[in-house]
């Protein structure tokens, strides 16, 4: 997040009159729309996964949903404080989704159950070990071997309560964005070095390799991570004393964290508990490796989209806002995205019932409708409309003496874009709560709800303060690679009007700040003609452009629109 919006700062307690709203209410509020801004976030981070550019540990998957889990959670809490009567039911509903969210986020770790050392030999070895003749030969015949198998590492990660520690560190890998990790492979390695096996077991592997190599023969071991039939070689040791064994087994576990052995992993989309890794032990000398293909060089996202494919539908797609006048419950949530969208609605329509409907034309609170199916419900907070719409609970735009709100509408209500649906003065479905405004004559925040995208654009023009105009964009469901060109499109737009954008999935937030009053009014127009023409134009129209045709379309529409006469 590049900035947190100031509306809070403007829309304040004593904006609301006397007695119409409790404080512990509007606190509430005040906090959902904070918690809403983490949540979009954390839900980008996981389509931004899904999109291929990023080979990343499985446990970040796991992290992200559980921290938006929580998020949501404490937004639902807020939401029961606005009305507990009415919303008693949403914290069930919540905890019934994130269950299922968690479940396809679920992974199988390797059990960490004995036995943790079998002794077997080369040429015929127990079914568990029937992979070890396609990676090691014994030229002489038959070699003795002892195997330490995957569930010792599984308890030697448990004995020392390493998991929160190492996936700490594997959470900040993305071989695909930075394939040369040395900060984490080194973490990582030190973890395990650190690492200590329980006496007991230490003693069973000291005299299992002394059995193995008796009168001071030495041993070579070599290290292998698995995952069903398919086994990689990883790392060797050769020549290791016996009573070593213990020191040398942790330094090939610390081959699990090298970069090849990580790209090998990670290019399975699999987590480090879920891989086996056993190392296997024979007499110096006595075993040759076979020919085999060298580890993966290259991260290949493929396997991780794939499992992330079985996630996106509980945790990032949009169920709800398929139809405009549709109250939006509970009922229809079927995502953590879902519930995002519940708790911003529902909790702007009980601070619209706190400061009075805009039907009933009390306190500040105003439905302006526009040339175009957009209705904008408006809280004024003093010089943000003409006095002559004090009494009217329908307003226009003409009535909007706020300076940047005028500039967006300027742009939304561009002639130039054709909208579908029913105009102001035609009858139309009611509108989304989250559709609003909050307005004074030098300060403006409006957001957007059009359709299954959100958009939101704040400025503040006074002099004497910082001037910046700030704005922000969440997308809705559509094909992945048309909602990226979208985006793409959005970025080349906002960068050429000067502002600094970050994206990430199908999220995006631009800041312009410091500028000159007709510069950032020019901005605001543009905001307003990219909002309708990203809107009426669709994602999968955008999808069909290349970024610089859909930049050069919106360059012309723009310079169409203020040429224009008023």
């Amino acid at each position: 997040m590049m900035r947190e919006f100031e509306l809070f700062s403007h829309w304040t307690f004593e904006s609301f009159a006397p007695g119409s709203i409790p404080r512990r209410k509007y606190n509430a509020f005040s906090a959902m729309q904070r918690q809403t801004g983490q949540s979009l976030e954390l839900l980008a981070q996981v389509e931004e996964l899904a999109g291929g550019r990023s080979v990343v540990d499985w446990c970040r998957v796991t992290d992200l949903v559980a921290r938006l889990i929580g998020v949501i959670a404490n937004l639902v809490e807020q939401l029961r404080i606005m009305n507990p009567v009415e919303f008693m039911d949403v914290h069930e509903w919540s905890a019934k989704l994130g269950f299922y969210a968690r479940l396809a986020t679920d992974q199988t770790d390797v059990p960490a159950a004995p036995p943790y050392l079998v002794p077997f030999s080369l040429l015929k070895g127990p079914a568990a070990l029937k992979w070890v003749p396609d990676h090691l030969v014994a030229p002489g015949g038959r070699s003795p071997a002892l195997a330490v198998m995957p569930a010792l590492y599984a308890y030697f990660v448990e004995a020392n309560d390493l998991r929160p520690q190492l996936d700490a560190v594997l959470r900040e890998l993305d071989l695909g964005l930075c394939p040369d990790a040395k900060g984490p492979v080194r973490q990582a390695g030190e973890l395990i070095q650190a690492g200590r096996l329980p006496q007991l077991l230490e003693d069973e592997l000291e005299i299992a390799a002394v059995e193995l190599a008796p009168k001071g023969g030495l041993l070579d071991l070599w290290a292998f991570t698995g995952s069903g039939s398919t086994w990689r070689l990883i790392g060797q040791q050769q020549a290791v004393r016996p009573l070593g064994v213990v020191d040398a087994w942790k330094k090939a576990a610390a081959c699990k964290f090298s970069i090849p052995a990580l790209c090998g992993r990670l290019s399975l989309g699999m987590a480090d508990g879920e891989e086996l890794f056993a190392v296997v032990a024979t007499p110096a000398g006595q075993v040759e490796p076979l020919p085999a293909s060298p580890l993966p060089c290259i991260p290949d996202a493929t396997a991780l989209v794939r499992r992330l494919e079985q996630v996106l539908p509980r945790v990032t797609q949009l169920h709800v806002f398929q139809a405009q006048g549709l109250i939006l419950s509970q009922k229809h949530c079927r995502s953590l995205h879902d519930l995002v969208c519940l708790c911003l609605e529902r909790g702007l329509s009980q601070i619209f019932a706190f400061a009075g409907l805009p039907a009933r034309g009390l306190a500040g609170i105003k439905q302006m409708r526009l040339e175009i199916p957009v209705v904008i419900n408006t809280f004024n907070l003093g010089g943000g409309l003409f006095p002559s719409a004090a009494e009217r609970s329908v307003i226009t735009v003409e009535d909007v003496r706020s300076i940047p709100a005028w500039s967006l509408l300027l742009g939304l209500t561009c002639p130039d874009i054709l909208w579908a649906g029913a105009r102001r003065d035609e009858e139309g479905d009611m509108p989304h709560s989250s559709s609003y405004a909050v307005l004074s004559q030098f300060f403006m925040h409006c957001t957007l709800r059009l359709g299954q995208n959100l958009y939101v654009a704040e400025c503040r023009c006074e002099d004497g303060v910082e001037k910046y105009v700030h704005f922000r964009f969440k997308g809705g469901n559509g094909d992945k690679a048309a909602r990226a060109r979208r985006l793409e499109i959005m970025r080349l737009v906002l960068e050429g009007e000067g502002f600094a954008v970050s994206s990430c999935g199908d999220y995006l937030e631009a800041l312009r700040v410091g500028e000159k009053d007709v510069l950032l009014q020019r901005n605001l127009v543009s905001l307003g003609v990219l909002v309708a023409w990203i809107q009426t134009t669709g994602v999968e129209v955008l999808g069909t452009f290349r970024a610089e045709q859909g930049l050069a379309r919106f360059r012309n529409l723009l310079t169409s629109s203020l040429s224009s006469p008023a």
